[in-house]
């Protein structure tokens, strides 16, 4: 098989695999933990202090990660841009 052969051969499977990849991307499931930002991040994002904002974590929707002492505290960046932002 030539050079240019070839060439044309991966244009073609590009072509046809292309449209079956885009249709897989859009239906998969959002991974959910990409979406969650530490305090600092969300306490810009909402134009708050990181401290501020801890204290009133329970008024936004977050997770805690880890135990009670040395846990970090996530926030969900689609919800607090959906509800809390202008």
């Amino acid at each position: 098989m030539t050079q240019e052969e070839m060439t044309l051969l991966a244009d073609l499977i590009a072509k046809r695999t292309a449209p079956i990849v885009i249709k897989q991307l859009k239906e998969m499931r959002v991974d959910e933990s990409n979406d969650l930002i530490d305090s600092r991040e969300a306490a810009r994002l909402l134009g708050l202090t990181p401290n501020y904002l801890r204290s009133m974590k329970d008024k936004f929707p977050h997770v805690k990660v880890g135990d009670n002492r040395q846990g970090r505290i996530l926030f969900k960046r689609s919800e607090l841009l959906a509800n809390y932002t202008k």
